[in-house]
């Protein structure tokens, strides 16, 4: 029978080696008729060693255990056991949306409101180094499609992370409107270094490798949102009701696309103000399209947009 390692086993093992330790110490003392101040004084440090890993160790190895996506935050509004309440709900609420707004491109949902079994659970908090652990619901089509999320973010962070350029990252997408989406996850979750975070690693039971991600990512990732791939062909020109804007990463989607079964995400250079007022108008939007693999174009790099209505 296969016994599968896991970060609590080796937490376990590391309290019973310390435990050990501790007796065989205490019982030499005890044989060597020490006086019992020195005793103390030679099982101190296993005593404070024990305490560290009930209070650090076992906690962050069940949550590491238990979270598919686990992030570890690095800098000073993460540092200390009680961080920041405006940061934690900050990194808990991006987090969801990136992975969330990812699942629901992977399973075609077009609707606002996230589906249940899209929404994930939070395992827990680790602190002293923050620690955010957070799981895909146990069973079903809609959980697999938020690992499948996970799995996604994972794969490319670690390719934004070492600087890919666009072109290879493209090739590991049949959906370049669902590499768009993660590419924008990956600059959400990097820090921007404006709130006291330095570094984001990500981590889990569902990512292969750590992966350290930094204000360097997230400008790469900024990069890589900015131009279409060298190798996406021709113009094309499409009719459709502007919705679900991001006016941060310049992206929206156009519905009820006239001859197109698809709804098509949008890449545009337009200003904030300007993009505002497309909201739930018929518009013309053309620019050069990127095809997905059902031979529809799935990601629109705009660079002309008509309002119609």
């Amino acid at each position: 029978m296969t016994t599968v390692t896991t970060w609590s086993s080796v937490a376990r093992q590391r309290v019973r080696i310390v435990q050990d330790q501790l007796l065989d110490t205490a019982r030499w003392a005890h044989e060597a008729g020490a006086d019992p101040d020195v005793a103390e004084m030679l099982v101190r440090p296993y005593r404070e060693l024990l305490d560290e890993l009930y209070e650090r160790d076992v906690p962050l190895a069940k949550l590491a255990d238990e979270s598919d996506l686990l992030l570890h935050v690095h800098g000073p509004a993460a540092a200390g056991p009680t961080p920041r309440v405006s940061v934690l709900t900050r990194l808990l609420g991006q987090t969801s949306d990136e992975v969330t707004r990812l699942a629901k491109q992977l399973g075609g949902f077009t609707t606002v409101r996230v589906p249940p079994a899209l929404d994930m659970a939070f395992v827990g908090i680790a602190g002293g180094s923050l620690y955010l652990g957070f799981s895909a619901a146990d069973a079903g089509e809609e959980a697999d499609l938020t690992r499948t999320a996970i799995d996604t973010i994972a794969t490319t962070s670690a390719l934004v992370a070492e600087d890919h350029p666009l072109d290879e990252i493209a090739a590991n997408f049949e959906d370049p409107a669902a590499r768009d989406i993660a590419v924008s996850a990956i600059r959400h979750l990097s820090p921007s270094g404006q709130l006291g975070i330095t570094e984001v690693a990500i981590l889990g039971r569902r990512i292969p490798k750590p992966v350290s991600l930094t204000t360097t990512t997230r400008r790469h990732a900024r990069r890589l949102m900015a131009q279409p791939p060298t190798r996406a062909p021709g113009r094309a020109s499409f009719v459709g009701t502007v919705r679900e804007v991001d006016l941060d990463a310049a992206r929206f989607e156009i519905r009820n696309v006239e001859g197109h079964p698809e709804d098509i995400r949008c890449a545009h250079e337009l200003d904030e103000q300007e993009v505002k007022q497309l909201v739930d108008r018929r518009v013309r939007a053309a620019g050069t399209p990127e095809y997905g693999p059902r031979g529809t174009v799935r990601l629109l790099w705009v660079d002309e947009v008509e309002r119609l209505a």
